[in-house]
């Protein structure tokens, strides 16, 4: 068996000012934002649910697709939707609502939960008018989620990413191949945290939200062409939002358009 190719992760350069995050992204100036109460909704778009319980979503991540503060590389692998001009922004949310096994959203990537909704929103969305672009406008009912889920204390604390940097490059976990030169691992293992592309750490034990693994979609039948997107640092010790297994988004290289929320590790 031919050994895995090198993969080239990127991570977080974290900003230290975060005042009008939302107008910073939307405009290009920073690549993304992680947590906070401020995701971009469109003008009468009500604020995201999550199709198993019904509860709230909260913002995750929001990546400005178009600003070349994010990676090409990572820019490359993410279709933007119909139309023509604007910004792009990949939008991640998820459910942090508690249940019996974790976050509704955990729960859900480790088919813990019943029912055919889904605990997560990922989606790209197109911000043609970016001109002038503040704060959002007070709206009462996005306020009352705010209100809701600080509350709760389920929103995670805004960080604002300035942008990438490329880490030394990645090979797939020891738990899928076996057979590396001596010394070869140690120099390419797959790092924790936060991160685009690259590989994904895993585990003994491997979940998928999907009811299989394999994306089903064009005329070739099911097929396993998976590539590690967003690696979402669930397992950080200073993430609120921590998680029993290493969760990330895998994306489909035939078909761009098909996702999949992933857990792995050791339970």
């Amino acid at each position: 068996m031919p050994s895995p190719p090198l993969l080239t992760p990127y991570f977080p350069e974290y900003a230290e000012v975060t005042e009008h995050a939302l107008r910073a992204l939307l405009a290009g100036d920073v690549s993304a934002i992680r947590g906070g109460s401020t995701p971009y909704l469109a003008a009468g778009e009500e604020w995201p649910r999550c199709t198993n319980c019904a509860h709230e979503l909260v913002p995750y991540i929001q990546i400005n697709v178009s600003s070349e503060q994010t990676p090409a590389a990572f820019r490359a692998h993410v279709l933007p939707p119909p139309g023509t001009g604007g910004t792009t922004l990949l939008q991640l949310f998820v459910c942090a609502e508690e249940t019996d096994s974790g976050y509704c959203f955990e729960a859900w990537t480790m088919q813990q939960v019943e029912g055919n909704g889904e605990s997560w929103l990922l989606r790209t969305v197109r911000v043609v008018d970016t001109a002038g672009v503040g704060e959002p406008e007070s709206v009462p009912a996005h306020d009352a989620v705010r209100a809701k889920l600080l509350e709760a204390e389920e929103l995670l604390p805004e960080r604002v990413i300035s942008t990438w940097t490329a880490g030394r490059q990645e090979t797939l976990d020891q738990e899928s191949y076996w057979d590396y030169p001596e010394g070869f691992y140690e120099q390419h293992e797959p790092a924790e945290g936060l991160k685009l592309l690259g590989y994904p750490t895993l585990g003994k034990f491997y979940t998928s939200a999907r009811d299989t693994e394999a994306c089903n979609m064009g005329d070739d039948g099911p097929h396993n062409d998976w590539r590690c997107l967003i690696q979402l640092g669930t397992r950080e010790e200073d993430n609120p939002f921590y998680t029993t297994g290493n969760i990330f988004v895998n994306q489909c290289e035939r078909h761009p358009n098909v996702f999949d929320a992933v857990c792995a590790g050791t339970w």
